[in-house]
């Protein structure tokens, strides 16, 4: 395995253990918070299934598995909407004080996994990271 590569793994597992670690107290995994935190960007939004599963790039019976985990939790609802066939995702009011809380920690860590990055060179991160992304969605990548 190349460094950059190695690097890429290493930084998953490093932040996969952290989460996990932060958010043990809680009953959730890093996996689970995402979700949540992808539930709070836009309250607003009638987020489903599909769209869970499309923004994280799984397949839905791997977001039906979360979902369910964080309904049983009771972080998260149905809506009770009549005749859709696609409910949308709804925090509830735990499921809004949690997000709020770790909300609230994150420029820490933003503090300490950003340290010693200048604004430029987070933006230049960011590109790169979302080209890298794209080539990963590519024909090209997935026909190998």
């Amino acid at each position: 395995m190349d460094e950059i590569n190695c690097y890429f793994k290493k930084i998953h597992n490093q932040l996969e253990t952290g989460f996990n670690k932060a958010y043990k107290k809680y009953g959730l995994t890093s996996t689970q918070l995402d979700v949540l935190l992808y539930l709070s960007q836009d309250i607003n939004t009638k987020n489903t299934l599909t769209d869970i599963a499309s923004h994280f790039g799984v397949r839905h019976t791997s977001a039906i598995h979360v979902l369910k985990l964080l309904e049983k939790k009771g972080f998260i609802c149905k809506s009770t909407v009549e005749g859709s066939r696609a409910k949308p995702i709804l925090l509830t009011e735990n499921g809004r004080q949690l997000i709020s809380e770790v909300i609230q920690k994150s420029p820490l860590l933003d503090e300490v996994m950003f340290a010693g990055l200048s604004e430029d060179d987070r933006r230049i991160l960011e590109k790169m990271l979302r080209q890298i992304y794209e080539n990963l969605e590519s024909d090209a990548f997935k026909s190998l």
